[in-house]
């Protein structure tokens, strides 16, 4: 079982670490505003127990404990095919009790729409793994 950091915002988990170049690039797009000035609140941590674990591993290993014991109803992790895709599609995993909707992957510049709408609960987890493209990534609206 995966131990989700205790942060004040919504963590970006490091799971890869065969390039640093990527990892910096990353959390540059991700910290970065959008157009319309939005920010992603989230905090960046390294983690290299989840060091070649499989995205079904790592989501497996995050219980679903939000809002009893985590402090955010979403974990968004850096892993082997984020670092390998050009897209560089980050694992998203849904921290909600009772909302069964399974991880997907998302660009690194809708990080910023998915931690602002689940954190106020504008939207639900759901919704965002329901727009995602049929090759699980999800793009925007």
């Amino acid at each position: 079982m995966a131990r989700l950091p205790e942060t004040w915002c919504v963590p970006v988990v490091r799971a890869d670490f065969r390039d640093d170049g990527v990892w910096e690039r990353l959390k540059d797009e991700i910290v970065s505003p959008t157009e319309e000035g939005f920010l992603a609140h989230v905090e960046f941590v390294e983690d290299r127990e989840l060091i070649g674990l499989s995205a079904t591993a790592i989501a497996a290993g995050y219980p679903r404990a939000y809002p009893r014991h985590y402090r955010h109803p979403v974990v968004f992790v850096v892993d082997a095919v984020t670092v390998s895709l050009p897209e560089h599609p980050l694992l998203v995993v849904n921290l909600n009790e009772g909302d069964e909707a399974g991880p997907f992957r998302t660009t690194p510049r809708q990080v910023q729409a998915i931690e602002n709408n689940l954190s106020i609960s504008n939207m639900d987890f759901f919704e965002f793994a329901r727009a995602a493209s049929p090759d699980g990534v999800f793009r925007g609206f």
